[in-house]
């Protein structure tokens, strides 16, 4: 009993261990204020809403129903997990990536005229795509770093000049819209620039929105995680963001980490882009408004703990909620309430850091207490 009580005191000492916890305990509280919502909005059917939230997969009956959703809900994870990425490198390097919207926009630009337009290779317009982003975001990085401009004002205000100069390059070319007029941008899955298959589709059902991306977007993950594990050049961003002054004094050169951090960043974000439109699940529209995977990714990147690993399982869990909430409008519940309880948990996650320091005071205080019995004992 006492070696039990020892493995899950040491465990809970972990840092890893207290993400998780904290993670789980935002999206639970997420949850049940989405439900006392239910109840407020229609109490007969909040239970069944809530279920078919959470069980969104038990909606189906036949099997192979159930398995292409499954595809579908992990091939539109991808995309998030990539801009999660984007919030994560930037942050480790103390900076808030609150650009990536922006950054997604300019890349849109490049997949549709070379993937629409031009009918490229898949693999030359998602590079292509990532080296528009990437500069893109450089933008931000050169401001903070040469002039010590704030990066969530010019990211923000990038946000919307991308917006408007996507909108305007593309309203104005026909060549890459689905039909006349029509101002919407899909590639077709016979189109050259369609990411590949490779297979995985029949796995899924044949499901043709699965595909290599899937299996990129988990090298990725892996390569940021050697990247801030095992590399010199992780250790330094991670230095600079937890103390640029103390950085400089060690050798380590604080204007050309904040580049590389913001390059790094860009570059994930057009992969968002390209793992969205790419694979044909989705399109761009003219819009009013910057597009929202560029906040999502950051509430995944915070719900999953700032680790690479993490926002795998936190990008999936916002995916999987929000197409969930997409399906109680035909209970009889507005479009908004599914909204409104994605945006609580999303909301929740930025507790996330609020809650492991209320754990880490808890276990001051436990060993503080455990010091002073000990004192008493010998006493």
């Amino acid at each position: 009993m006492t070696k039990i009580k020892t493995f899950f005191s040491t465990l809970l000492k972990k840092e890893g261990t207290k993400t998780v916890i904290t993670s789980l305990w935002c999206a639970l509280l997420g949850l049940i204020l989405g439900f006392l919502l239910l109840l407020f909005i229609n109490a007969k059917e909040a239970a069944y809403g809530m279920t078919s939230v959470l069980g969104n997969y038990l909606i189906f009956s036949n099997p192979q129903d159930r398995l292409n959703y499954f595809g579908q809900t992990l091939a539109k994870t991808a995309p998030l997990i990539a801009m999660s990425l984007s919030i994560l490198v930037c942050y480790k390097a103390g900076l808030f990536n609150i650009g990536g919207s922006g950054q997604y926009s300019i890349a849109v630009i490049v997949i549709t005229f070379l993937g629409i337009g031009a009918n490229m290779p898949w693999y030359l317009t998602m590079i292509v795509a990532m080296i528009a982003s990437m500069l893109w975001a450089m933008i931000t990085g050169a401001l903070k770093a040469f002039f010590n401009v704030n990066e969530v004002i010019s990211g923000i205000m990038l946000n919307w000049i991308a917006l408007y100069i996507t909108n305007g390059i593309l309203s104005t070319n026909s060549i890459v819209w689905d039909s006349p007029h029509s101002e919407a941008f899909t590639i077709s899955t016979t189109s050259n620039s369609y990411i590949p298959s490779i297979g995985l589709d029949k796995l899924f059902a044949n499901n043709s929105i699965v595909g290599l991306g899937m299996i990129l977007i988990l090298v990725v993950v892996v390569i940021i995680f050697i990247l801030f594990k095992k590399t010199t050049l992780g250790y330094e961003l991670k230095t600079t963001g937890l103390n640029s002054d103390a950085a400089s004094y060690a050798g380590m050169n604080k204007v050309k980490n904040v580049l590389i951090a913001t390059a790094i960043s860009g570059a994930l974000a057009g992969l968002a882009a390209s793992l969205n439109l790419q694979n044909g699940f989705t399109s761009w529209r003219l819009s009013s408004t910057p597009v929202d995977i560029g906040f999502q990714g950051i509430s995944s990147a915070f719900l999953g703990g700032l680790h690479p690993i993490g926002v795998i399982f936190s990008s999936y869990f916002i995916v999987h909620i929000s197409e969930g909430g997409s399906m109680i409008t035909d209970l009889g519940f507005s479009p908004e309430v599914a909204s409104i309880m994605t945006s609580l948990i999303i909301y929740l996650s930025g507790f996330v850091f609020f809650i492991k320091e209320l754990l880490r005071r808890h276990e001051i205080k436990l060993e503080f207490a455990k010091a002073t019995r000990g004192k008493e004992g010998q006493a």
